[in-house]
């Protein structure tokens, strides 16, 4: 699941991932007010990008979400800093940002250190 989503396309993601169990085509279809043609084209790319299973339940399709929104973000931006740095590692991010070429192990520590400090804090 490398490929990223077009803007559309996330469009129709956000709608499916309301549906963790999965969706029927014709609430998808009532959403959005593009034409039958494009509606269908739109969730057979995202199908074929392996963000949905698809299952044909008589004459309605389910879309099931193969992925959360959550995991999708966290790979889009993970995408976008490997185009952008070079690399998706959060460290060479965060040196770009302060004009230096790397941090210290020191600075990483602290880093990441701080990042499970928010993470604990989200979970209280």
């Amino acid at each position: 699941m490398e490929k990223k989503l077009s803007p559309m396309e996330y469009k129709y993601m956000e709608f499916i991932w309301k549906f963790p169990q999965g969706v029927y085509s014709n609430l998808i279809y009532d959403e959005f007010p593009q034409a039958q043609g494009t509606k269908g084209a739109i969730l057979f790319h995202i199908k074929e990008k392996g963000y949905v299973s698809v299952q044909q339940k008589g004459k309605q399709t389910l879309y099931t979400p193969l992925i959360s929104k959550l995991e999708y973000d966290k790979m889009a931006i993970n995408m976008r800093l490997k185009d952008k740095f070079g690399s998706s590692r959060l460290e060479n991010l965060i040196a770009t940002l302060c004009g230096k070429k790397s941090l210290t192990k020191q600075q990483v520590d602290k880093l990441y250190q701080l990042i499970e400090e928010l993470k604990e804090e989200d979970n209280d």
